[in-house]
Formats: C-alpha cells, structure tokens, sequence
C-alpha cells in the first residue's frame, strides 16, 4: 500500500491544487455582475461545455476510484457497480433449490430482473432436479425448446407428482421398454402439458405404442378424462372407461386370502385401486366383459402393466409357461408363500423389478412379480394365484420369453431348458423353490 500511496500523491496533490484554482475562479465567476462585464456569448457557451466535459470525467474516476477500493478490499477479480440487471446466479441457485413451488411462482411475479435471472436456472437445474428427486431419470424428459411458462408447469408437475406418483410411472414405462412398446427417455412437449397439466401418466401414456412385429397399431396407453371424472384407456369410448377406487370384490367373504384386503390396507393415494373390464381377443383385439369378469388392480400402475404384458403375450407372442402349475400350501417351509401372499401388494419381492396384484369377482386373488430387468434379454414372471374357496394352496406359475437352451430335449426340465429364469425363481421362492422347481415333496 505505501507503494501505491507514493506512486498517487504526487498525481493527487496537482489535482487538489488545479482544483483548488478551478473553485476559486468559479466563485469569482458566480459573483460577478455579468451585465456590467459584458461576456460575449461563446465564451459562456464554451466555459459550459468544459464544465460539462470535466464533470463526466470527474464522474468517470470516482467510478474508477470506487471500483479500485471495492477491488482491494475484496479481492475481486473485476471491478465494476452491481446492477439489479446483473443478479449472480449462484446465489439465485441457492434460492430456488430451498424454496417451495409457491415461493418461486412469487419469485416469477416479482420484478423481470428477477424473473429474467429464474428462467434458465429453473430450465438449468431446478427441472433436472425434480426429474432426478422423481427417480425418472433416463425415463422422462422434456422438450428443450419449451417456453418458459411450460418449463414451470413441467416442474411443478415433477415436483407435485412426488417420487411416489412418478416412481410408478418410470416402472411402467420400463416394463413397457422391455417388450418393445416405446424407446426411453419419452420426451414430453408443450402439447402434452397443455392437455394433460397435472397427472403424470397422462403425460406419458400416449407414448407407449402397443403395435404388432407387423406394424400394425392397436392403440396406446393414453388415458382420456372427462368432465364428469370419467376415465378412459386405449379408446376414448364408453365402454373403455376404467374406474378409480372401486368397490371391492366380495368385501363381505368372511376369511379373506389376504387377512387384509391388500388393496385398502397398502393402499397408494396416487396409485389408487382401479377396475377394469378390458381384456385383449385374438382375432377382435381390445374388448371388455362384463363388470363380474372384469378385475381389480391393487393399483394403476398393476393395470397399465398387466395391459402391456397382455398384449405382449397375446398379440406378440414368444412366451412360454412352466408345463404344470404347481400348487403348494402356503405354510409349508417356513411359512415362506404365507409372507409373500401377506406383504404389500406394491413391492416387489427381493430380486424382482416389478409386481402386479388383481382380483377378480369371481373370488380368485393373483399376483405377479416380474423376475428380470430391462437389462436382461428376455422376460420372465412368476404368478401366484388363490382360487375361490381355497384360501390356503397357492397356484404357482412362470412364464418366460428365454430361448430354451441349446442341445437340451424339447421334453426335458423347465430347469434345464431356461436355467437363467429357473436361477431367478430359485432366488424368489428361497425355501420352496425345491418344491416349484424340482418336485420335491412339501
């Protein structure tokens, strides 16, 4: 510092004294009796106009001065006045990340400096956020050149649906992926949210294309709500219309399989139970029967994937089941299919993806937990059916799309025929995969 002090004085102490000068004239100038002198014109045009050059370079370097102490005393890095045009967006990061949906959208209403500096951190990072916070990320994203009003509707749609709604939307969609249905990430656009603003798979569900290896479509899995609270799926028609929190099959049995009805005492309120009559005809296609052969879905989602492994099934094809379903008392072994057929119908027994849980009017409860992933290269289930009247066998079944392994008999074992699922199964049914798989006794 007293290297710059003594490289400043001298500069500085010719200053004060031209500016000492300059104030003493300007006072003599001020007082006196400009009539009697007799000033010509341009001698005061031209003494204005030097007033007014100097005081911009006055202006100038007190600019300069105050930059140069801001920029010692703060080690910045460039010197230069803070507008309110020039917010910093770290800390407007800061911000955003701990506020509430309601918070920003008063952020947004406020000054456009303001909203000017939200926009790009929003599209930037608060929207990545919420996509990765809802465990869809590489499953959903949003059209890049949408406007800024659809970037906060597509967060607060992110942000409102919650790991859970959203969480169940990417299984779907995965389930989905695997049989060849849609390619993953969807992109949502503008269009999307102008028409579905609120629920998630409504966003989503036109892109799942349920076509045939002929090319032919047979419709997706676009939901269409009404006026009245109607949904419909597949076919905005009538008779395609599904119900949400219906009334349960035979509510009044007097033992239910389940102890408790699963699907009131797990119950999701953004995956609510849902009815539906709709079943897939070889040669008609999508159809639907009467409310009495129609089922229950635990929840939406046990829907949207039991409808897209149906079509994989019937109209696609390439599965094969377990020759013989193998029924086997619930408490043999430990109780093991006690606790699977007893546990939350909405998760996924250990080493499965997915699960499925329906029930039917007649009195037959079922569940299905999808054995592989969307990294395998073919895929497998395993069904466990109740019929009626019989609450204590469970029906089990496995279904498969593994190529049967090479140089095995078409009549031996289903084990050594697809020994990557039987691997999968034996790791699900723990102690009573020796009865499912191999014939042992219970």
């Amino acid at each position: 510092m007293t290297a710059i002090r003594e490289q400043l004085l001298p500069r500085v102490q010719v200053y004060r004294l031209k500016q000492a000068q300059v104030n003493s004239c300007i006072d003599q100038l001020l007082w006196m009796d400009t009539a009697a002198a007799a000033m010509a014109p341009l001698m005061v045009a031209k003494v204005s106009r030097q007033f007014a050059a100097v005081s911009d370079l006055l202006a100038e370097l007190a600019d300069t001065i105050n930059s140069t102490i801001a920029l010692t005393r703060h080690s910045r890095t460039q010197a230069r006045l803070l507008h309110i045009s020039d917010i910093p967006a770290s800390p407007m990061s800061v911000i955003l990340a701990l506020s509430d949906l309601t918070t920003v959208s008063n952020l947004k209403s406020t000054a456009r400096p303001i909203r000017n500096a939200l926009r790009p951190i929003v599209r930037r990072l608060r929207l990545p956020k919420a996509i990765e916070r809802a465990r869809v990320g590489g499953v959903v994203q949003f059209d890049d050149q949408l406007s800024h009003g659809d970037v906060m509707k597509a967060m607060w749609v992110m942000e409102e649906g919650g790991e859970g709604g959203w969480g169940e939307v990417g299984d779907t969609l995965s389930v989905a992926e695997h049989c060849g249905y849609c390619q993953l990430p969807v992109t949502v656009g503008a269009a999307d949210l102008q028409t579905h603003a609120t629920k998630a798979w409504m966003l989503v569900g036109r892109y799942v294309a349920l076509r045939r290896p002929t090319g032919q479509h047979d419709g997706t899995l676009e939901l269409f709500r009404h006026n009245n609270n109607e949904v419909r799926i597949i076919r905005n028609e009538p008779n395609f219309t599904i119900t949400l929190n219906p009334p349960l099959p035979l509510p009044s049995r007097p033992v239910h399989p389940f102890s408790q009805h699963p699907f009131t005492h797990h119950a999701k309120t953004h995956d609510p139970p849902v009815r539906s009559c709709l079943v897939w005809q070889n040669g008609v296609g999508w159809a639907t029967v009467g409310a009495n052969n129609g089922l229950v879905y635990a929840s939406a989602s046990s829907m949207l994937k039991r409808l897209v492994l149906r079509h994989r099934l019937l109209a696609v094809g390439g599965f094969i089941d377990s020759p013989t379903t193998v029924v086997v008392d619930r408490s043999v072994r430990g109780g093991h299919l006690d606790r699977i057929m007893t546990q939350s119908q909405h998760a996924p027994l250990n080493g499965c993806s997915h699960v499925m849980a329906y029930e039917c009017a007649s009195g037959w409860c079922g569940q299905a937990h999808r054995l592989t992933s969307s990294d395998d290269p073919f895929i497998s289930w395993i069904f466990f059916i109740i019929q009626p009247g019989n609450n204590q066998d469970v029906h089990v079944t496995i279904r498969t799309s593994e190529a049967p392994a090479a140089g095995v008999p078409h009549d031996a074992p289903f084990t050594q025929r697809f020994p990557r699922t039987a691997a999968k199964v034996r790791r699900v049914l723990g102690p009573t995969a020796a009865i499912v798989l191999d014939g042992q006794a219970p």
